[in-house]
């Protein structure tokens, strides 16, 4: 997606030397964190739903086992429903639902 949380998860732009940078648990701290502690503020009666990109289009984006590991520690941290997308606003690739054939990219939700 390109935003904020994910700009700490790929390494495309992640080029920290600290805690929040370099390997991939580093990398994913500030988003499971920002979910733990929203969890921890607002208690269980509230939803939160977390934006996960599936595939992000660019070069050293994140890759298919950081997506899925991404998604589970989003979980454990407290996220009632993750919400999918593809494709940052740097890809290449069109992904704007009037110039992608329909279902073009449901293969990444097999």
């Amino acid at each position: 997606e390109g935003y904020l949380l994910n700009q700490f998860i790929a390494a495309r732009v992640n080029h920290r030397t600290d805690q929040w940078g370099g390997s991939f648990e580093n990398r994913i701290r500030l988003p499971v964190e920002v979910v733990r502690r929203v969890r921890r503020a607002v208690g269980t009666d509230f939803i939160i739903i977390f934006r996960l990109s599936m595939l992000d289009l660019v070069d050293e984006g994140s890759t298919w086992e950081e997506v899925v590991m991404l998604a589970k520690e989003i979980e454990k941290a407290g996220a009632t429903i993750i919400n999918t997308g593809i494709g940052w606003h740097e890809a290449r690739i069109p992904t704007i639902a009037t110039r992608v054939p329909r279902a073009g990219f449901a293969w990444v939700t097999e």
